[in-house]
């Protein structure tokens, strides 16, 4: 089921479709508390919050928007929920630190989001050199080595199908159809295996321990 049948499911008193809208945005709700907490994060790990405090959080905003949604206005319901979630997390923040700003996240780098133009490899998500200070630079590299770290940490088959088909070792992203015939694969296997894979690599992250 999508989102916002989840959504009027939810709405008319099903349980298992608000477990099931939570899992759906699971994802988004930990890519989100992951820069919300590393914006500043050595503050957030001396004030002892910790990423799964705001995955919680956004988890509850994200519930609480549901009662807002108007499935007849066509809009999307994570777009509608998104700020939600985001503010939720903010407030939790805040009830530590008052003077936490969201707005400077910074560049961070998702593997799900490395194909977004078939003429490109991973190294060219990397914002350009001659405008980032050493820090940046630092901390872009240790992002890239977080994912390949990860990727030696799921299972041989999954790493095999993202380094092909994200491109990490050609630096050429291939599309989900030639991936699916290079590992004989129907595209809804593919496209299962893609998911299930990229879960796993962002449980493996090193932002899950702290």
């Amino acid at each position: 089921m999508t989102n916002e049948q989840l959504c009027i499911a939810t709405l008319n008193g099903d349980t298992e479709a608000r477990n099931a809208l939570v899992e759906n945005n699971l994802r988004f709700i930990k890519r989100t508390a992951y820069e919300m907490w590393s914006a500043q994060r050595e503050l957030n790990t001396s004030l002892g919050i910790e990423i799964n405090d705001l995955v919680q959080e956004g988890a509850l905003g994200l519930l609480d928007g549901i009662s807002g949604y108007r499935p007849d206005t066509g809009n999307k319901f994570l777009t509608y929920a998104a700020p939600a979630i985001r503010n939720a997390m903010v407030d939790y923040i805040r009830s530590y630190n008052p003077t936490f700003e969201a707005k400077n996240l910074g560049n961070i780098i998702h593997l799900d989001e490395i194909a977004k133009d078939e003429n490109r490899g991973k190294h060219e998500y990397i914002a350009d050199p001659t405008k980032q200070t050493p820090e940046q630079l630092y901390l872009a590299q240790e992002r890239i080595d977080d994912i390949h770290h990860a990727l030696n940490m799921i299972e041989p088959r999954e790493e095999y199908y993202l380094r092909y088909r994200f491109g990490f070792d050609d630096d050429i992203e291939h599309p989900l159809t030639e991936t699916a015939k290079h590992f004989h694969l129907s595209e809804s296997r593919a496209r299962s295996t893609e998911a299930l894979a990229l879960d796993n690599v962002w449980l493996e992250l090193p932002w899950w321990f702290h």
